[in-house]
């Protein structure tokens, strides 16, 4: 309670910052809508920036590309941080995203990740950017297919820890409906 006498909601200034009580969002339906196309435009944003990263390591912005990279998580960071503070378990309700889809962001944020470290490892191994913009200089490096090769592996252990992390999530979650499907049947 603050001194206004007044609740204090946990997400009070992101949910400012999004509108949510803004008239603008309307009823019940068309904040629905609403909802759900900023969150396709979120999804679709993260595309953009991963592509952007991809075609500027291609014509040799090289590391400079890594604020895309980093800017594209600023939303899983801010959704996560969000369902945190109102009590939401994120990692769950993720762990329960049908299977068909987490193979679909897998595959294709695996595709960017997978064109973004070979356009960089190319850069770093011929000194010279797959298409010539002017942006890169000429490198030569050794470590050039290190960088891949390490690039391709840190893809691959994501991968397989937030599948490894998914797979926990929904045994937990069957532990704890059975836990409380045996308490109602206890009542």
């Amino acid at each position: 309670m603050s001194n206004t006498g007044k609740t204090h909601r946990p997400n009070s200034l992101a949910d400012r910052i999004a509108g949510i009580n803004d008239p603008s969002m309307g009823d019940e339906r068309e904040r629905d809508v609403i909802l759900r196309a900023y969150m396709f435009g979120s999804v679709l944003t993260i595309y953009v920036f991963l592509a952007l990263a991809v075609l500027f390591a291609v014509i040799g912005a090289g590391f400079w590309t890594l604020p895309l990279l980093l800017g594209s998580g600023v939303l899983s960071f801010a959704v996560a941080s969000y369902c945190k503070r109102e009590g939401v378990d994120f990692d769950l309700a993720t762990a329960l995203s049908s299977p068909r889809r987490l193979i679909i962001s897998y595959v294709t944020c695996g595709a960017f990740a997978v064109a973004w470290v070979f356009a960089i490892g190319f850069h770093q191994i011929t000194g010279h950017p797959l298409l010539t913009a002017g942006l890169g200089s000429t490198v030569e490096s050794a470590s050039g297919s290190s960088i891949v090769i390490g690039g391709l592996v840190g893809v691959a252990i994501a991968i397989v820890a937030m599948t490894i992390s998914r797979q926990r999530k929904l045994k937990q979650a069957r532990i704890e409906a059975a836990r409380e499907a045996e308490i109602e049947d206890e009542d």
